[in-house]
């Protein structure tokens, strides 16, 4: 085989072959679609030698299609003599993930869980991290993401939303230039929002894709950029609760909670070291992973408040990652801010309506209301019985507020 021609002739053969024995010609495209977990339309630019198919796309093919191990060997070097020719037009795979991070522990469950949906096979699979500053959102999704790579053969786009950071958030517009660009670099494309959102579902339809929307401000931000068609998967991660995707647009939620205690330990010795690791340390971080991260690679013992995590990164110092949920909130709610900064009044983690109430200065019913925001915004965590958490670092950030708040009142 030495061109597109030859390679869609042998695959019609194997087709053919594949049911010998039965009363049919040939597998049917819809069948080998379903086998080979990809869209209709992607195997039949592949079969057809319309398009090139990615080898580790090809390989699925032929394996779904009876080939021995010996001919999957001899379609390996059909695929790299036909991809060699000057005349077969490059078709390059996105792939814009960023590098895992180092030291990964833990979320097994969660891993479990994004797994499971890619195989579901109910179309455009629409998934919604959700947690916390520092929680690992991106860590999660980024790790994920590169495990199943192979099963997106027509790539996978990252972009981050800048949802929570130093400057503003992406429009959707932009978002939307953004994930087009790593598809069809160079392309001109359409400034109306809706002409743009139109060509990125066109440019998605019938391709298999994995799309990752990293630190998404609010499900408004994120509905422009979801595909309309196809079979791929889009992962969206945010400290918003996401509740818009989950209810109008179907999203499969998956919060993140700090790490179990033997994760954590795990984790610090991943980074620092078994010298670096100790229970009372991932006590000490809350258990938070870049509380955990910052702790094992920069040396601290730990201490009270959050000055002994402190970097100089804006990226990975806990008092800027924590404002940056916090200013959000403000500008969104300054009632529910001001909650948030009187629980710094608050000793202990755990409380209840009557406490926020009274922190507050304010009836029960607004702050159940108040308490239901910080719990959209994961500052605060539901707990057993009605009441609530405030997470140990969280708490020493609202504790920094309340004294900064006291000083320029006084």
């Amino acid at each position: 085989m030495r061109g597109l021609g030859d390679l869609a002739r042998e695959l019609n053969l194997l087709r053919t072959r594949a049911t010998v024995g039965t009363l049919r010609t040939k597998v049917t495209l819809d069948e080998l679609a379903r086998r080979v977990g990809m869209p209709r339309s992607t195997v039949h630019r592949y079969i057809t030698g319309r398009t090139l198919a990615p080898s580790a796309a090809l390989d699925r093919i032929v394996i779904a299609l009876g080939a021995s191990a010996g001919e999957q060997r001899e379609w390996s070097e059909a695929w790299y003599r036909v991809h060699g020719q000057v005349d077969v037009p490059a078709q390059p795979v996105p792939c814009g993930l960023p590098a895992p991070v180092r030291g990964f522990a833990g979320r097994v469950r969660e891993l479990t869980v994004l797994d499971d949906l890619v195989g579901s096979g109910e179309g455009v699979v629409l998934v919604a991290v959700s947690g916390g500053p520092g929680i690992g959102k991106t860590a999660l999704a980024v790790r994920f993401a590169h495990g199943v790579r192979e099963r997106f053969p027509d790539g996978c786009l990252f972009v981050d939303l800048g949802g929570y950071g130093p400057g503003r958030p992406l429009t959707p517009a932009e978002g939307l230039a953004a994930l087009l660009g790593s598809v069809v670099p160079g392309a001109e494309l359409p400034a109306e929002l809706p002409v743009l959102a139109a060509r990125y579902r066109s440019v998605l339809a019938g391709r298999r894709m994995l799309v990752v929307l990293d630190n998404a401000s609010c499900a408004e931000q994120v509905r422009p950029l979801l595909p309309g068609a196809g079979a791929g998967m889009v992962v969206v991660t945010s400290r918003d609760d996401l509740g818009g995707l989950v209810a109008r647009d179907g999203a499969h939620r998956v919060d993140l909670d700090v790490l179990a205690l033997a994760d954590a330990v795990v984790l610090l010795e991943n980074l620092g070291g078994a010298g670096r690791a100790s229970a009372e340390l991932a006590r000490r971080c809350g258990r938070l992973p870049l509380a955990l991260r910052v702790a094992a690679l920069g040396g601290a013992a730990g201490g009270d408040g959050l000055g002994w995590l402190e970097t100089g990164d804006p990226r990975t110092d806990l008092r800027t990652v924590f404002g940056w949920s916090y200013r959000a909130l403000a500008e969104r709610d300054p009632d529910a801010a001001g909650l948030f900064r009187a629980l710094g009044h608050h000793r202990g983690e755990d409380f209840d309506v009557t406490t926020a109430a009274t922190l507050r200065r304010t009836s029960a019913e607004h702050a159940r209301r108040l308490l239901a925001t910080l719990v959209r915004a994961n500052l605060v965590r539901p707990s057993a019985g009605g009441r609530y958490l405030l997470p140990h670092l969280l708490g020493a950030y609202a504790v920094e507020l309340s004294a900064d708040s006291t000083r320029r009142s006084a």
